[in-house]
């Protein structure tokens, strides 16, 4: 009976270890496809309208490189790094684009507009109304920024909130 109850036990995590291990590979799989678009890869494009009424295609912003940025104001990390986007783009902003997208479908407009009202923002706020730039770049956390080069391809994924002082150091060679 000790035997039995040995072996039966052996089996058990046998299994389970194998389990997990099965489940560990097909996680990756499925991290790399929800992680959304990666280095090395071209931004997927987007056209969004901007608070200030007109509509930003990314594709139209090749030959400058281009810090996008998602956000939301409800973020604890967005509200802080707001003020260091909003700085890195009054020093850079004629040679790098900035652009913050609200993810307005996980927000509202209306607290877009309060947000960049209060915080006397002047960079470039646009709106994802639709879910468009959500579901396209498969934002899981907020806030997010990819650094895009001059032609278009992904050179940096930053998960998380960013500091003036890095992206200076992440787009010199794109300046």
């Amino acid at each position: 009976m000790r035997k039995w109850f040995v072996v039966l036990l052996f089996l058990a995590v046998a299994g389970y270890g194998l389990w997990n291990a099965m489940a560990a590979g097909n996680e990756q799989v499925t991290d790399e496809i929800e992680s959304g678009p990666g280095i090395g890869q071209t931004a997927p494009d987007l056209t969004l309208p901007t608070l200030g009424g007109k509509a930003v295609r990314l594709s139209d912003l090749r030959g400058k490189a281009v810090v996008l940025n998602f956000w939301t104001s409800w973020c604890p990390p967005c509200k802080k790094e707001m003020p260091e986007l909003e700085a890195f783009y009054k020093q850079h902003g004629r040679e790098v684009m900035l652009l913050a997208v609200h993810l307005t479908t996980q927000d509202t407009l209306d607290n877009a507009e309060r947000f960049a009202k209060d915080k006397k923002l002047t960079l470039p706020v646009a709106l994802d109304v639709r879910g468009e730039a959500l579901h396209r770049y498969r934002i899981q956390t907020i806030p997010t920024t990819y650094i895009i080069d001059p032609n278009g391809v992904i050179r940096q994924k930053i998960i998380g909130p960013v500091t003036a002082a890095q992206l200076e150091k992440k787009t010199a060679l794109f300046r």
